[in-house]
């Protein structure tokens, strides 16, 4: 091999290496959104959060909820709230097999209009703040 062709090679290379760093990152822009979550006043202990688009693919975006309080990244859009949430049901257990330790028996005790028939939205903005507060109630 001849000393251009090695040039060449390298010049080449350093070329594809750092043409590279200066392009835009691959997928769409994303944007924190935060907020907190309370359930019959009280800050929910632990659960999840879902924001799905309602618009194009419905793309969904989930974090969990700790002590009340959740943060993700998600795109901009009109969205589709979700919270679940479950907890043990003192007293109540459940064995798989005669063999299997009793096991504690969970519930989802968040109401299906904060899920399954979520009427909770939010619109998500490139220039807003972007904290939802939900404020979750047992009643109808």
């Amino acid at each position: 091999m001849s000393r251009f062709s090695v040039s060449a090679i390298l010049l080449l290379s350093c070329f594809l290496v750092f043409s590279g760093c200066n392009s835009e990152p691959e997928g769409p822009e994303m944007y924190t959104v935060s907020g907190n979550v309370t359930f019959d006043g009280q800050p929910l202990d632990e659960g999840r959060i879902r924001f799905r688009l309602t618009s194009g693919d419905q793309r969904a975006f989930e974090s969990d909820i700790i002590n009340g309080k959740y943060s993700l990244q998600t795109m901009e859009g009109p969205m589709q709230v979700e919270v679940r949430a479950s907890r043990i049901v003192p007293g109540k257990f459940e064995q798989a097999s005669p063999d299997d330790e009793p096991q504690p028996v969970g519930e989802m005790y968040i109401p299906a209009k904060y899920n399954a028939k979520t009427e909770l939205t939010a619109q998500v903005t490139p220039d807003g703040e972007n904290e939802f507060p939900f404020e979750l109630t047992s009643g109808s």
